[in-house]
Order: structure tokens, then C-alpha cells, then sequence
């Protein structure tokens, strides 16, 4: 049952969270013991739930018009998440290489912190990216399969296995959420960039041409937080209108349950918790107004969350520190006087998705009950204006971020117009109607896709050398696991695949995670030319080693510096220097 897998990673994470920061460190125990807990308290959980939430479930799907639209779906995203991840890390021509180039920084990163977590560093663990501070980043997912890797599970295995998982999370819940509509929405949305094949354009990734990307190829793939965020926000917001509306009222066991699903969420992925909070509250106003925002605000599932919920953010945010990225910008990524054309070209048929809604809602007057379509005008005007609020206020220093808020309201637009045009018996689509629907809203997405389904060698994008992970390994042998170096800035230093702590990593990294990196940055360009101060500002950034090969010598010259005289070389392999410095 997925619903229990997905339940089984949170409590997992969440028990070896509060384990490792009471015991100082992720271990081998902690591993084994928040797996068994998590498992069996998702099991009960899960069993629990899916009384009151039958569609769930995999086997929910059914056979009717709509049925079959959402299982060709789901198998087309189901054979395209296990071309992704099965090929998201494999070897290719002496290296490790990933399908899909939107990999080609994210990857490394998370490579980095699931094998840091693993290597067991000190609880509450330091920023592998910037060793001076802690991570504020929303680790939650790396450290799930840091806990699979400590228990012996490989790296490919277990980004394959919580790839595959995540993916048919999403699809369930993106059914119950929207339907069919739901389902393309995410993993096949485009605009009209794809729809170039048409007029005789070869297949590529059209999605490189828009900012308005294919969600399932740059922001499911690629940040692996949306693995878990996506079901899990739309289980809490699917439970949590149900339960206002009085369609699947809660337990107080079931209510706690999810209080601790969505007061953790911000360890997983702060944007999406800041889109959930909103529109749980939001779906108790649309059912039932102020009165039930209040009730919602003073439930069990309220209450168990605020403590987690406020900590979590308030150290994701550096203790309100990080706010200064919030400002205006108008159009989102959208160029001065180009705002026209760039809705269009970005959304192509999904920009007409708000007006195809509003005109139904005001032709639907013999469809619905009077309060049923009031409700839905005002679920519609919350969609509408959360999606003009996310389309202009950035809450990232890169505006492109903003797409995980805007995914929100997005989605809730596809569950609208799947309520409006297809879930209601006498819906205004008939058999033939909703395969053209599909096609219209789902060719440039699926142009997409598919091209990246093609073989590999054409377009996959290589990371790691093979022959060079193998020499940095054996220079490493002996080295402290909690180690801090000095070395490169590549997003693909060899260190990161050994979960590396770096005094300072990829400039674009620390930009993009609001990291003040000027002074340190500089202090460590100081030391790789050789500053007589060298040993000096080593111990003042907390370095511990000196790493010296292949990236350090093409960025700063393979000249023989100072501290090469004065400093101990602890590794074997000759290409490869490390150098310890003694406190």
C-alpha cells in the first residue's frame, strides 16, 4: 500500500531527526530503529486512514471514460519516473552520468548531503556547502535515504527505490486531489514550445526554451524534496477538506497523525508547507467560512503541529534572517513589456484554464446547488489570487524558485476544472471530448517527456569520472568523517560524492540557498593562492584540511605554495594531496 510507504519515510525521518539531534549524530541504530518505528507506526496509520480515504490506492482506479484516461496516464509518467530514476546515476564511458542535464547541479548536492548525514557528522549537522554554519536547508528527504544507506543499501538503489515510491505517492494523490486532470497537470505540463514537433521540429527538451518548465523533468526529478512534498501536502489538504466539509471526519488519533505530518513538513521542503498552510486554511474558509478557520486553528492537528512547525521554520529561515529575500517582482520571470507574450508562450492552453473555469461556474447555474457553486467560485478565487501573489512576490533570491509556490495554486486550478467538466454526472465531456482535452492540455508536456525517454547516449549528461572517485577514495582513507576542507568550488568536486564537508562549495549553491558567502569565499581564495596567513585563516574558518588535485590546480595553479612546506600530507595517492592542519 503506498499510502503506508509514504507514511513509514516521514515518521522514519522524523524519529532519526529527534534521535541523532538527542545523540549527536545519525549511527547505525538510530538507522534500524527509526525504520522499524516509522514503518510500524505508518502501517497503523495508513491503516487507519484509508477507511476514511478509499481511493488511496492503486487499485481505486477504475475502468469508466475518465478511469482509462488516468490509467494510460499513470502508466506513461510510471514507465517515464523509472526511466529517470533508474538512469538518474549510472556508468557511462568511465563515469557516472545522469539522464536528464537538469540534474546536473541539484544531484551533486543531494549526493553530498545524503552521504554526510550518513557518514555520520555531528547532530545538529554543519552545512557540507559552508562549514561555518549549520544546515538550514530542508534535509528531510536526504536524510530518509541517508538512513538506507547507513543500513547497506547502495546509492543508485535507494535513489531508484525512493524515486519510484515518490512517484507513485504523487499519482495517487494527485488522482484523489484532481483526477486525470491533476495527474497531466503536473507530470506533462508544457506550453507551447512543444508543440513546434507539430509543425515538423525534431524532439528535444523544448522545456530549456520557457521558465514554466515541465514540472515532472525540473522540479520532481531534480529536487528531491517534491518526492515527498507533493503527496504529502496533498494528503494533508485533501484530509483536511474533507474533514471540515463533514465528508470523512477525523479521529483525534488520525488528527495527531497528521498534526506531526504537517509540523514536520518544513523539514522536507519549507515552500511547500508556506502553499499548504495556506490552502488548508483556505479550504476550511471555502467550506466552512470564519467559523471553521477558527475551529481548523484550535484542532488537534493545529496544535500538535505549531511547535515542530514554528521551530522548523524559524531555523530554516536563519531565525527570520532570510526574510530580506522577500520583495517584489513583477511578472515573476517575465521580461519588462514582454508579460503578454510571456504568459503565452509559458502556459500556452493552461493560460486559458482560469477563464475555461470562470465560464463554466457561470453557465453551471442548473448543474450545482446555489451554496455548492458559491463554494466554488470562492475555491476559484482563492487558486486566483494565491497564484498572482506567488507570481510576484519572490520568496527565493533566484525568482525561478517561486515555481515550487506556484505549482500550488496550479493544481488547484486542474482540480477545479476536472470538478467542473468531468467528475458530475451530465459533465459537459463526453468520450470523445476528453481525449482532446488531454491532448490539448498534455502534447507539449508529453513532447517533452518523451524526448527524454530516448536512449540515453544522445543526451545523458556525465558527472563523476569513474577512475577519479576510485584515487580520491583511497586518498581519503584515514580521514575524519567531520573533516572541513579547503578546496575547489565545483558543484562536482569529487568530495561531494563522498559527503565532503567544504569550507565553502558552489557559489551558485550558496547564492541560490541565501548564504552570505563574500567574506568566507574570499578568505578561502586566500589560502588556495597561497597566503602567508594561510594556516592562519585555516583555523579561523574551522578547516581542517587542505584538499589539493586535479579541480585545485586548473583554478589556482599547480605552483608550490607555502603551506605545502609546513603542513602534513595524510594521503597515499600521489594526484591527490591532503593536507591537515594541526590546532
Amino acid at each position: 500500500m503506498i499510502l503506508t510507504w509514504l507514511l513509514h519515510a516521514v515518521f522514519s525521518t522524523v524519529i532519526a531527526f529527534l534521535l541523532a539531534n538527542i545523540f549527536g549524530a545519525l549511527t547505525l541504530w538510530i538507522s534500524i530503529v527509526s525504520l522499524l518505528l516509522g514503518t510500524l507506526i505508518g502501517w497503523r496509520c495508513a491503516k487507519s486512514l484509508i477507511g476514511n480515504h478509499a481511493d488511496w490506492k492503486f487499485r481505486a482506479f477504475g475502468v469508466t471514460d475518465s478511469g482509462m484516461i488516468e490509467i494510460v496516464l499513470a502508466i506513461f509518467v510510471g514507465y517515464a519516473a523509472l526511466r529517470h530514476f533508474m538512469w538518474l546515476l549510472f556508468p557511462m564511458e568511465h563515469h557516472l552520468a545522469t539522464l536528464s542535464l537538469n540534474n546536473f547541479g541539484d544531484l551533486p548536492l543531494h549526493i553530498n548531503f545524503t552521504r554526510a548525514l550518513a557518514n555520520g557528522i555531528t547532530f545538529p549537522p554543519r552545512n557540507p556547502i559552508f562549514a561555518s554554519e549549520l544546515l538550514h536547508y530542508p534535509y528531510g528527504v536526504d536524510l530518509y535515504s541517508a538512513l538506507l544507506e547507513q543500513i547497506g543499501i547502495r546509492l543508485q538503489a535507494h535513489l531508484l527505490a525512493v524515486g519510484l515510491l515518490g512517484t507513485a505517492a504523487s499519482i495517487v494523490f494527485l488522482r484523489s486531489y484532481a483526477g486525470w486532470v491533476g495527474i497531466g497537470a503536473f507530470f506533462l505540463s508544457g506550453g507551447l514550445s512543444g508543440w513546434e514537433v507539430i509543425g515538423g521540429a525534431r524532439l528535444r527538451d523544448f522545456s530549456q526554451n520557457v521558465d514554466w518548465k515541465n514540472l515532472f523533468l525540473s522540479v520532481f526529478i531534480t529536487q528531491r524534496g517534491v518526492l515527498f512534498a507533493l503527496p504529502i501536502g496533498l494528503l494533508l489538504i485533501i484530509a483536511t477538506r474533507r474533514h471540515f466539509s463533514g465528508e470523512a471526519v477525523l479521529r483525534r488519533g488520525q488528527m495527531i497523525a497528521l498534526g506531526i505530518i504537517w509540523g514536520f513538513l518544513p523539514l522536507f521542503h519549507l515552500h511547500a508547507f508556506v502553499a499548504v498552510s495556506l490552502l488548508m486554511a483556505a479550504s476550511c474558509f471555502e467550506v466552512g467560512g470564519w467559523r471553521a478557520v477558527v475551529s481548523f486553528l484550535g484542532c488537534w492537528m493545529s496544535r500538535v503541529a505549531y511547535l515542530p512547525a514554528a521551530l522548523l521554520v524559524l531555523f530554516s529561515t536563519r531565525f527570520l534572517k532570510s526574510s530580506s529575500v522577500l520583495r517584489l517582482r513583477w511578472g515573476w520571470m517575465a521580461k519588462s513589456g514582454e508579460l503578454l507574450h510571456f504568459l503565452t508562450f509559458n502556459f500556452g492552453a493552461w493560460l486559458f484554464m482560469p477563464i475555461f473555469i470562470a465560464a463554466a461556474l457561470y453557465l453551471s447555474k442548473d448543474r450545482f446547488a446555489a451554496a455548492e457553486r458559491k463554494k466554488l467560485w470562492i475555491e476559484f478565487a482563492i487558486y486566483l489570487l494565491l497564484f498572482l501573489v506567488f507570481f510576484n512576490l519572490m520568496l527565493a533570491p533566484w525568482e525561478w524558485d517561486n515555481i515550487k509556490l506556484l505549482i500550488w495554486p496550479y493544481l488547484g486550478f486542474a482540480r477545479l476544472l476536472y470538478i467542473l467538466f468531468d467528475k458530475r454526472e451530465g459533465s459537459w465531456l463526453g468520450s470523445f471530448e476528453r481525449p482532446l482535452l488531454a491532448f490539448a492540455f498534455f502534447y507539449s508536456g508529453f513532447a517533452t517527456v518523451v524526448w527524454t525517454l530516448l536512449s540515453p547516449t544522445g543526451h545523458a549528461v556525465p558527472l563523476y569520472a569513474t577512475g577519479e572517485l576510485a584515487k580520491v577514495e583511497g586518498a581519503l582513507s584515514g580521514v575524519s568523517k567531520n573533516a572541513v576542507f579547503a578546496s575547489a568550488q565545483s558543484h562536482l568536486h569529487p568530495l561531494t560524492y563522498f559527503g565532503g564537508i567544504r569550507v565553502a562549495g558552489y557559489e551558485g549553491h550558496l547564492w541560490s540557498h541565501g548564504i552570505d558567502h563574500t567574506d568566507v569565499v574570499a578568505k578561502l581564495d586566500r589560502i588556495m593562492h597561497g597566503d602567508p596567513e594561510s594556516v592562519a585563516l585555516c583555523r579561523e574558518l574551522g578547516v581542517t584540511h587542505i584538499f589539493w588535485g586535479p579541480d585545485e590546480k586548473s583554478q589556482y595553479g599547480d605552483g608550490d605554495l607555502p603551506w605545502m612546506h609546513v603542513l602534513q600530507n595524510v594521503s597515499r595517492v600521489p594526484e591527490y594531496a591532503i593536507y591537515a592542519i594541526k590546532y
